[in-house]
């Protein structure tokens, strides 16, 4: 009878950590998404995904979220370096937080590189991050707003 009910202990212990462990790493659609606007007009990402990098000669963390806009032609890329680990919280210019986009990729004068960034990492983990963004990006002497930045996307590690 103890036999059982110690078998019966286990095999709840063993579920119970393998729901907390399922609901831990979160993980969504293999092509993520990504959706923001650039002066009143909405993109979405056809493909969004995070790439962790492990910044040797400063020792930090670094995450760039990306995705491929519309036909292909455009691309966003939106990266935070970590000051120690992965951690949620609101990230700015002023700690290493950055937003490209370019309009076309075929065109190196339709790049737009942000002069301010705030990036809010919403939930994260070695596997997973969400969060938002916006800014104000510049080409030349041309500056416009990004707002409604939204990401959810599985993070592949490059190191």
């Amino acid at each position: 009878m103890k036999l059982k009910s110690l078998l019966g202990i286990l095999c709840l212990f063993a579920i119970t950590f393998t729901v907390i462990s399922c609901e831990k790493d979160k993980a969504v659609l293999a092509s993520g998404s990504c959706s923001f606007s650039i002066d009143s007009t909405a993109y979405s990402a056809n493909t969004a995904s995070g790439y962790l990098e492990d910044t040797v000669g400063i020792g930090k963390k670094a995450l760039t979220i990306q995705g491929m806009v519309g036909t292909l032609n455009s691309f966003l890329a939106v990266t935070i370096i970590f000051p120690d680990t992965l951690t949620t919280g609101e990230f700015t210019e002023a700690n290493h937080a950055f937003i490209l986009f370019s309009k076309n990729l075929s065109d190196s004068t339709a790049s737009w590189t942000s002069t301010s960034a705030t990036i809010k990492i919403t939930s994260i983990n070695s596997k997973y991050a969400e969060g938002t963004f916006a800014g104000i990006l510049k080409n030349g002497g041309n500056e416009t707003p990004l707002t409604d930045g939204k990401f959810k996307v599985n993070i592949s590690n490059t190191y």
